[in-house]
């Protein structure tokens, strides 16, 4: 399937931290971000009171790939934002089909209301239910580089990025 856009989602392991997101057009070129992208889900009942449990409802974004597209405003400004969101949705690849084929979906890109607790690790950014957070001008930034790059169906990769001792071991050597 020919996509329109490609998004990027980069995040640490641990999950507590800020990570990125940027979008290429589908020539391959950067047309929006890097921006502070936070893919942290919450404590919950539904996931064991984990949030690092990926595979439950509720917890991290998983990393793989999903088919994209753009979806109306959620029912709540300080849940998701004022502006349109992006569902990821089918998963394509990756633990994102895994957690799918369990039962996990809902999963979004939305902005919302932000923390002004600044001793937090992810200020900004709150975690969501799930989903991947941006800040609300970000939100809207993403939505206009989506309609500019045609609209349509997308895709989005979500990795872990790799620690300094991670890139520097010899099992990454070539």
């Amino acid at each position: 399937m020919a996509y329109q856009y490609h998004l990027v989602a980069s995040f640490p392991a641990d999950r507590n931290f800020k990570g990125t997101l940027e979008m290429y057009n589908n020539a391959g070129n950067l047309v929006f971000g890097p921006v502070e992208a936070l893919g942290r889900g919450s404590n919950l009942p539904t996931n064991g009171f984990d949030h690092t449990q990926w595979i439950k409802k509720d917890a991290d974004v998983p990393t793989g790939e999903y088919a994209t597209s753009v979806i109306a405003p959620g029912p709540s400004i300080f849940s998701y934002g004022p502006y349109n969101r992006v569902w990821l949705h089918p998963a394509l690849s990756g633990d994102a089909k895994i957690a799918e084929e369990a039962g996990r979906n809902g999963i979004l890109i939305h902005g919302g209301e932000l923390t002004t607790d600044k001793s937090l690790p992810w200020y900004p950014l709150r975690p969501t239910f799930g989903c991947i957070r941006l800040e609300n001008s970000n939100q809207k930034a993403l939505i206009e580089a989506i309609e500019h790059a045609g609209g349509g169906t997308g895709m989005i990769t979500i990795n872990n990025l790799l620690k300094i001792y991670e890139v520097n071991a010899p099992w990454n050597k070539i």
